[in-house]
């Protein structure tokens, strides 16, 4: 109780000036990335509701009508799931000409599982890598195999909902459309603390903040979980690099090239997210690790509006990410040891004000992207309520150091070189960029 009031004396004390020269990190840097995206996805979803936009046309109908669709799903030891995953297949609103499964050098018995498969018609090819090479090249086996005008990548692990596949295509009447990604949602959020976080995470980054983005014009990262391709566009671009994030280096060439990325929001899919802590310390860092080198070494050429392959998009794109992302990650820990050298123990009151924040943007953001998305109902929203109250300092805090620690260690290290997410030897003749794109 004492520690309480003597926080509220101290917060009580401040007047406007003295409160933003205390509190301007979060005035400067958090704020204004919730306050302006968000604000922009909210109004366009009342906009949307007052006057819903009109039917397709019968001329995109068509369009669509004739579009082949392939569907590509690789894995590793997926045994377990590939017939639960076709089955879901099979049941969607949009028939899928093709359906090709890659085994990619599994011992769970997943070649016998494909080849039953084959056999009973469910599937259209059955291929097979004889050793590992890893889910990405798996991939790249599959949808260089595909014939359809549209290659989706799926996750065997998913579950789809049934109308999902119908709904990611939509954007695709549009001719300068090249690839679109759908909404990933958690699916055992149930399972523990940190699910339950990943889930509240997903429905405001994805469900709300890739509207904002395909608003804009600036969708970040077409999924490998749940991504389509016009097929013209995958091999302009030669389809996906080898290596860890391999689905942003590819929604980056894809934008480069001069092609449209959309965001089907209503077409969902949903994962299992990483049910540790230590397991999802070690999924963030290897993202995080490959947002520097994908960004900063690989595509860096695209801050400078000079360079032949400069993209008008890519560049806002990436200078939300510095702005918005980047300068943040870097500041914060100065900005908690500046507070601590002025302010003594009091900066403990001050950081408790900024934990405030951080729970009430998150409880606000959060009903805001489940009024949006309109797929949560109340069960899930009650499941996932009392971990709003901590979620905001998990991602807005913890989370975020550990992306300071991966971004170091990729700056300094070069550490992304060695991730166990392709085999030793794949990686062994992975040319990892170091230069300009």
């Amino acid at each position: 109780m004492d520690a309480a009031r003597g926080a509220a004396d101290f917060l009580q004390a401040l007047d406007w000036h003295s409160a933003i020269a205390v509190f301007w990190f979060m005035v400067l840097l958090e704020i204004p990335r919730f306050a302006l995206g968000f604000l922009v996805a909210g109004v366009d979803h009342v906009a949307a509701t007052l006057y819903p936009p009109p039917p397709r046309s019968k001329a995109d109908e068509r369009t669509l009508s004739r579009l082949k669709v392939s569907v590509v799903v690789a894995g590793h030891n997926e045994a377990h799931a590939m017939r639960a995953c076709i089955r879901s297949l099979r049941e969607q609103t949009r028939r899928i000409d093709e359906i090709i499964c890659v085994d990619d050098g599994s011992t769970d018995g997943m070649r016998e599982v494909l080849a039953q498969l084959r056999a009973e018609g469910l599937i259209d090819a059955a291929l097979c890598n004889q050793d590992r090479c890893g889910k990405v090249s798996a991939a790249n086996f599959g949808m260089m195999m595909a014939t359809g005008d549209i290659v989706i990548n799926l996750d065997a692990d998913c579950s789809y909902d049934r109308d999902a596949i119908e709904l990611l295509l939509e954007p695709f009447a549009d001719p300068q459309v090249g690839a679109v990604c759908g909404a990933i949602g958690v699916r055992n959020h149930t399972y523990s603390v940190v699910t339950a976080y990943q889930a509240i995470e997903y429905i405001i980054s994805i469900g709300l903040g890739k509207r904002v983005q395909d608003l804009f014009g600036i969708v970040t990262c077409v999924s490998g979980a749940f991504g389509a391709f016009r097929r013209e566009c995958f091999r302009q671009i030669g389809g996906n690099e080898p290596g860890p994030g391999e689905d942003f280096d590819m929604t980056m060439r894809v934008r480069r090239a001069g092609w449209k990325i959309r965001y089907a929001a209503d077409a969902w899919c949903f994962t299992d997210g990483v049910p540790t802590l230590r397991g999802l310390i070690r999924q963030r860092r290897r993202w995080d690790r490959d947002t520097i080198r994908i960004r900063l070494r690989k595509f860096g050429s695209s801050f400078a509006p000079t360079g032949r392959s400069w993209n008008t998009l890519e560049t806002v794109e990436q200078v939300e990410f510095v702005v918005f992302n980047l300068i943040p990650t870097l500041v914060f820990p100065i900005y908690v040891g500046a507070l601590f050298y002025v302010f003594g123990t009091a900066a403990f009151y001050i950081l408790g004000a900024v934990a405030i924040v951080y729970v009430l943007m998150d409880i606000f953001i959060f009903f805001l992207a489940v009024f949006v998305t309109g797929r949560f109902g109340a069960k899930t929203v009650f499941e996932l309520l009392p971990f709003l109250l901590t979620s905001g300092l998990f991602n807005g805090m913890f989370l975020r150091l550990v992306r300071l620690y991966a971004y170091f260690e990729e700056w300094v290290f070069d550490a992304s070189k060695d991730d166990s997410y392709q085999p030793s030897r794949v990686r062994s003749i992975l040319p990892y960029a170091r230069g300009k794109s």
